[in-house]
């Protein structure tokens, strides 16, 4: 767990379970290859390095593109859209625990990353982009 950059002294948590680590700060990279379920407010990026490790999500968020997001997530069966930024315990553990006891979330979530590691991002988007500026026309179709 994570706290988004405030000290984990500033959310007073009176207990911890011993299989629970709480830093401020942890690379997704290095947490996600290690965890079953994603608990996220929906951001683009964090949810961009969730399916990239076949990691299904919990989602919560309500600001700025985050609602779209996680509705995503749920519409492509790769995690529960909380439809909330403030969700409870109850409702996180109860989505958590659907996720978890349920083959379809993570299978669904590991063909995004097997899709997703099929492309060479860098690559492709140079190419568009040169395509782009040769034709100075929108690329709406890669062949």
């Amino acid at each position: 767990m994570t706290t988004g950059g405030q000290s984990v002294e500033n959310l007073q948590l009176t207990s911890i379970p011993n299989n629970v680590r709480v830093e401020k700060f942890l690379p997704h990279a290095h947490l996600l290859p290690y965890v079953d379920v994603m608990v996220t407010n929906g951001g683009f990026n964090g949810v961009q390095i969730a399916l990239a490790n076949g990691v299904p999500m919990v989602t919560a968020g309500q600001t700025e593109e985050k609602p779209e997001i996680c509705a995503r997530v749920q519409w492509a069966g790769v995690g529960i859209d909380l439809k909330t930024s403030t969700p409870t315990p109850k409702q996180i553990r109860e989505a958590v625990m659907k996720i978890v006891s349920s083959s379809h979330y993570r299978q669904r979530a590991e063909n995004f990353k097997t899709e997703m590691s099929r492309y060479d991002a860098p690559t492709l988007a140079t190419k568009l982009l040169e395509q782009l500026v040769l034709t100075k026309k929108p690329v709406f179709k890669t062949s």
